[in-house]
């Protein structure tokens, strides 16, 4: 595969950083700026509705643009930002840079995506989008912990100036290494009716009913993983890192199956792995099945591994299919994919919310647990078959 797609990863590690950098230090930040921690919250959601919303409009303004010249603008903005943002004095200050984040970031992982496919023969596509990927995975793993490292020595300003340098050296990175990659993409806005052709939708679908299953508990982590372990403050950091260790290793087996025939299968698979692990967490916070408290730390590390590696091995497998089902508006099937990503976790935030607010927390998993099986039931339904190649893909 062409290595310079590991630049392409790095961009993602950038925007996965700074997404969440300052998820760590919220309470500091909040006590700073003089605002409750669920008002200081809304700097993650504020992020993610405006990228689910932006996404597929910012991928049809760049749809005819050269790949590279459209991540080194986006990155070199989206740096700016960052370090705009460790200088604002008020909490409206900062909420409107993150708004603009959120606007800036649709134009650098999409795009990186979709340069990435563009290097590779169609046999490696999906390979090369778990690679792009992995350098988000990566980003829980060191970036996120790194930045909060520096935040608790520098206050949570420090936390925004480190990804504001990340994204600027990822940057720098691609615009000395990557070569120029023309877009083939199809312009203008009528291209979004994709969006409802039936692979397509059929793909979202499952994206957006993964996540949304998914982040019904992580939405709720910190007292999931304290009600089941008894683990409270920095100790649930500890169980938050799993995540990036089954991301990472979903990725890797992701890569595997990603490019063959029979993908919906293991994606199928993969969505009923989330919701055993969902049922798993409701069992263990409501009786504990007997388990001693040495041995439901295990089995909670067991289960963040294998749900978040569920949820990143489908990944590049959906991305790929996207691409074999419309392969002249990459850049803009995986900007909705993208979209799903995020609109899956606010989703399942809310589901969450409303889960605890009538059931309470122990109910959360067997809410997700619903959706993932309706998922499932998705993705092994006849429609949902390998997609078939246009015209002129197959001619290639």
């Amino acid at each position: 595969m062409n290595p310079r797609i590991l630049v392409l990863a790095f961009a993602s590690f950038a925007v996965g950083t700074e997404t969440y950098v300052f998820a760590g230090l919220l309470a500091r930040l909040a006590a700073d700026l003089q605002v409750s921690i669920a008002a200081a919250g809304q700097l993650s959601s504020a992020f993610a509705l405006v990228f689910a919303v932006s996404a597929p409009i910012t991928a049809v303004l760049v749809a005819r643009m050269d790949r590279k010249r459209v991540l080194v603008a986006a990155l070199c903005m989206l740096g700016a930002l960052n370090l705009l943002a460790a200088l604002m004095p008020a909490f409206g200050g900062l909420l409107a840079v993150r708004i603009l984040c959120g606007l800036t970031a649709t134009l650098v992982n999409p795009v990186a995506a979709a340069a990435a496919t563009a290097m590779v023969p169609m046999e490696q596509r999906g390979r090369a989008l778990a690679v792009v990927l992995g350098g988000m995975t990566l980003a829980f793993l060191v970036g996120i912990p790194l930045g909060t490292v520096i935040g608790d020595f520098f206050t949570w300003r420090g936390s925004f100036v480190f990804s504001g340098l990340l994204a600027l050296m990822a940057a720098l990175i691609i615009g000395r290494v990557l070569p120029a990659v023309p877009s083939g993409d199809q312009p203008g806005f009528g291209v979004l009716r994709v969006a409802v052709q039936g692979p397509v939708l059929r793909n979202l679908l499952l994206t957006v009913m993964a996540f949304t299953a998914m982040f019904c508990v992580i939405a709720f982590i910190g007292p999931v993983v304290t009600l089941i372990s008894g683990l409270e403050g920095s100790s649930i950091g500890v169980m938050q890192a799993m995540v990036g260790f089954g991301s990472i290793l979903g990725v890797a087996i992701g890569a595997r199956f990603a490019d063959r025939p029979n993908s919906h299968l293991a994606i199928a698979f993969c969505v009923a792995l989330i919701g055993l692990t969902l049922v798993s967490y409701s069992v263990l916070m409501v009786d504990g099945v007997g388990l001693g408290e040495t041995a439901r730390r295990i089995m909670l590390a067991l289960m963040i591994m294998i749900g978040s590696g569920s949820l990143f091995a489908m990944t590049p497998a959906i991305q790929a299919r996207l691409i074999m089902s419309a392969p002249t508006m990459r850049n803009v099937v995986l900007a909705l994919n993208a979209s799903m990503i995020f609109l899956g976790q606010g989703l399942g935030a809310l589901i969450g919310g409303v889960t605890v607010v009538a059931s309470g927390l122990p109910m959360l998993g067997f809410a997700g647990a619903v959706i993932a099986a309706l998922a499932v039931l998705l993705a092994i339904t006849r429609g949902y078959q390998a997609p078939v190649l246009a015209e002129t893909e197959r001619s290639a």
